[in-house]
């Protein structure tokens, strides 16, 4: 792990790893109660792949600094901040929920710095009374719980690490009907693959294939695992980014 400065002169965990790559880095990007050993597996496909990985932990995560500001805006500054400091001119970037979230944000905002987008279960912010009525990003089912549970009693640290102020931050924010946000994402440009995990998820499909059609060059991919397809349904997760990353040797799953 190295140590970097974020926005606000935040300091990041980041780890970097892989060969010294001509193309552009893969950027990984958790979500909330995460960090980067989430990505334990994409990351080893990308590095046999030929590809450098970049996984930062985001702020009030894993070994980065707990502050006082988790607006949804500092997460995506801090991703460009990251690239900045490594002296990356473009990124495909990889994000799951929250750092999906930010990854789209930082599309939005900064176009030439992002190549290609893969959003994993990114949670849209509600666009009307009926959204919120729904609570289109919040809550999660039962089984999607039991299968939280799991995963922590596996790797109890991150959600150990996590500062408890991210949650009712980040959940205060998607509380608010914000239409802006939706009128935005035709702008963005950058080829992006959607990726839902089905009527198992809190997130609904279809709110998650309404932000694939407003995104003008976006596929979109259904596994009906739950929240965390990365982690429930790896190989066929890991097919799927490959194959839309154009690495050597990826098969169907």
């Amino acid at each position: 792990m190295r140590t970097l400065t974020g926005a606000g002169g935040t300091t990041l965990a980041v780890r970097t790893s892989g060969p010294i790559d001509t193309r552009p880095p893969v950027l990984l990007v958790h979500g909330m109660g995460s960090d980067h050993s989430t990505w334990r597996s994409t990351a080893s496909m990308l590095r046999r792949a030929g590809r450098t990985v970049i996984a930062p932990d985001l702020r009030g995560h894993g070994r980065s600094a707990h502050t006082g500001d988790y607006s949804l805006g500092s997460f995506a500054d801090d991703l460009r901040a990251v690239v900045d400091d490594l002296g990356v001119e473009q990124a495909d970037v990889i994000g799951h929920s929250l750092g999906a979230h930010s990854a789209l944000r930082l599309a939005m905002e900064h176009p030439t710095r992002v190549r290609s987008l893969v959003l994993e279960e990114v949670p849209p912010m509600p666009r009307d009374d009926a959204d919120l009525a729904e609570e289109i990003t919040m809550g999660a089912g039962l089984g999607e719980r039991v299968r939280g549970i799991a995963a922590l009693l596996r790797n109890p640290l991150p959600v150990l690490r996590c500062d408890r102020a991210v949650g009712e931050a980040v959940q205060q924010q998607f509380a608010v009907a914000d239409p802006g946000w939706w009128e935005r994402l035709p702008e963005v440009t950058t080829r992006t693959l959607v990726i839902s995990g089905g009527t198992r998820s809190f997130l609904q499909p279809r709110h998650l294939r309404d932000l694939a059609t407003a995104l003008p060059e976006s596929g979109f991919e259904q596994f009906d695992v739950g929240h965390s397809v990365h982690r429930d349904a790896g190989p066929a997760f890991n097919s799927a980014v490959g194959q839309f990353l154009g690495l050597a040797g990826t098969r169907p799953a």
